[in-house]
């Protein structure tokens, strides 16, 4: 059964976008993937978003874990399961980034989703 974190990030949005983007733990960011942001660019992307929201200090974005156990799924079933409930949930009104994380024990996938974009 997966198992599902959620975590607030309020300082190093940069960093947890660079963590989760890391092409060693992505097929070589094969397994990367952006709702209305470049996952290049979108640390960027999503101040932007904030500045245009008038949103400023406070919670950056979430990150969300969700881990699998070996042979549970693999790893492109974990990433359409990421890409389906940020859909799911997020209805189109957030941009998001989502990393499937495959090492030898478990695939992850994380995802980024704002939550302080103005339509919230």
């Amino acid at each position: 059964m997966a198992v599902t974190q959620i975590h607030a990030i309020q300082t190093t949005l940069v960093k947890a976008i660079d963590y989760i983007s890391n092409p060693d733990k992505t097929d070589d960011t094969l397994l990367i993937y952006g709702y209305n942001c470049t996952p290049e660019t979108a640390a960027l992307e999503f101040e932007v978003t904030k500045k245009a929201a008038d949103k400023q200090g406070g919670v950056l974005a979430h990150h969300l874990i969700q881990s699998f156990e070996p042979g549970e799924v693999d790893y492109t079933t974990a990433h359409e399961i990421g890409k389906q409930l940020a859909d799911k949930h997020l209805k189109g009104e957030y941009e998001y980034i989502i990393a499937t994380h495959i090492d030898l024990t478990k695939i992850t996938f994380t995802k980024y989703d704002k939550h302080y974009v103005l339509l919230q």
